[in-house]
């Protein structure tokens, strides 16, 4: 039994979040190690759906170094998704003694721009939610902050690296030509509408001429490469596409990495994939999101390379060859570069 020398205080605040993407990150913090053993690291918050409550519709995405969904350590992070109207979270602040303040600040990530690409002035913030736990009996106090901005919010991965400002135009089923710029996810997350095409158009740092990427569509039919700028895939033919990949032009691949996910319409998540890697689900499953971080390389660092999967063994003799489903095989994306 782990003995704490200090009485264990907590305080609880309950957390209306819309649907959509929100992303939980440690401001400030300064944890020590408390118990007989040091076997627990505090304050700390615990972000988690309500006791009784349904899970349906909320899934909870620790960061690289988080254990569980405890919060403890400045730069600390988990993505809450929501595809319900509206959920209902617990945050829940451990501490003990009189250790120091403990910050948390709630960012929604999937902001979506309108059809028609606005003046940066225009662009709507995120909107941020600062939660400071001062003391064991302090009321936390969800504060919204709106303050105007004159140019779109960097564009940053889950590890916090910067990436280059990159408008993607989207057209999704059911709604159309959208944009977005420097959103976190591009698309119509969690709505089960497919992407039947999509165009990339880095804003800073390359021209649109230097990235290039691919689609597959449901059917199997690949796209080729296609400069960025260009529309990649089948407007108002209803065919969705299932997958896609997206890489930096040889002479610049030194200096620029392409990091990428994709949502499908089944609710998984694929990736991250790298610099031309496809990024596609199982047969039949629809892209409905996509995530897109054009990053500088530190000195000296080497491209990720892309390697072909394995040809299957050739069956013995007498035996038919094997067959597969059809579904999304990104044969083109991995042909050898001049």
């Amino acid at each position: 039994m782990v003995q704490i020398s200090n009485t264990l205080t907590a305080s609880v605040q309950p957390l209306t979040l819309g649907k959509g993407l929100h992303l939980f990150s440690i401001t400030a913090a300064t944890p020590q190690r408390v118990g007989d053993g040091g076997e627990m690291m505090l304050p700390a918050i615990h972000v988690g759906v309500g006791p009784g409550a349904s899970t349906d519709g909320v899934e909870i995405l620790p960061g690289p170094r988080n254990n569980g969904h405890w919060l403890f350590e400045a730069g600390d992070t988990l993505v809450v998704r929501i595809t319900t109207p509206q959920a209902v979270l617990m945050l829940t602040t451990v501490r003990t003694g009189t250790l120091p303040a403990i910050s948390v600040e709630i960012t929604r990530l999937d902001r979506k721009a309108p059809a028609a690409t606005p003046p940066p002035a225009q662009v709507a913030p995120a909107q941020l939610i600062a939660i400071p736990i001062s003391g064991p009996t302090a009321q936390s106090q969800a504060a919204l902050v709106a303050s105007p901005v004159t140019a779109p919010p960097a564009l940053r991965n889950a590890q916090g690296a910067t990436a280059l400002s990159t408008r993607i135009d989207l057209h999704i089923e059911n709604r159309g030509d959208t944009s977005y710029v420097n959103n976190f996810w591009a698309g119509a997350l969690g709505d089960r509408l497919a992407i039947e095409a999509f165009s990339v158009s880095p804003l800073e740092g390359l021209r649109p001429d230097q990235i290039e990427y691919a689609g597959v569509m449901a059917s199997g039919a690949e796209t080729g490469w296609i400069e960025g700028g260009r529309s990649c895939g089948v407007k108002g033919a209803a065919i969705a596409l299932a997958g896609f990949a997206v890489r930096i032009k040889t002479a610049d691949q030194d200096a620029y990495e392409c990091e990428y996910r994709g949502s499908f319409r089944s609710g998984r998540i694929v990736g991250p994939m790298h610099n031309g890697a496809p990024c596609h689900s199982d047969p039949g499953d629809f892209l409905e999101a996509i995530q897109l971080f054009i990053l500088p390389r530190s000195t000296g660092q080497q491209a990720t390379p892309v390697v072909a999967p394995a040809a299957d063994p050739a069956p013995p003799p007498g035996e038919p060859p094997h067959t597969r489903p059809i579904g999304p095989r990104f044969s083109v994306f991995r042909e050898t570069r001049e």
